[in-house]
């Protein structure tokens, strides 16, 4: 039993482990209200920055890459079969192996991954007001 429960601890801590978009909003949302400082200390300089027709500065992250998908063929396993054959009042079993089919090729392509975050900046306050994201990469580890 003990056994067991150290068991379901392990898998439940390692599930947790695995970069989620509702862990890149913790990540994000986390700077909301925090200063901007501290914001360019830890994400290090955003990809462009503007100043906003109010004063405040819009700062962005972007990341993006293109990856190579892998190829997959796809076989299946046809298992053999097993029958009787009487001849000359003799009965025998006859069984034929199992084959391989190939049914072709799927995946390859390309895949093309990306993040655009942008964080507002009050230009009197240097506090971060708002916080957005998007993209299919905006993914992190969700904080316990």
């Amino acid at each position: 039993m003990r056994n067991w429960l150290c068991l379901l601890v392990l898998a439940t801590s390692a599930c947790s482990s695995f970069p989620t978009r509702e862990g890149y909003a913790q990540k994000a949302y986390y700077w909301q209200g925090k200063d901007a400082n501290a914001l360019l200390a830890e994400w290090g300089a955003p990809s462009k920055s503007m100043t906003m027709p109010n004063g405040n500065t819009l700062y962005t992250y972007s990341k993006s890459y293109t990856q190579q998908q892998p190829y997959f063929d796809n076989r299946r396993f046809e298992p053999g079969s097993r029958f009787t054959v009487t001849e000359n009042g003799q009965s025998r079993v006859i069984e034929t192996p199992g084959r391989w089919v190939y049914d072709g090729t799927t995946g390859g392509g390309l895949q093309h991954y990306s993040c655009t975050t942008n964080f507002v900046v009050n230009s009197k306050t240097q506090l971060v007001e708002s916080v957005s994201f998007d993209g299919n990469d905006c993914v992190a580890v969700p904080r316990p």
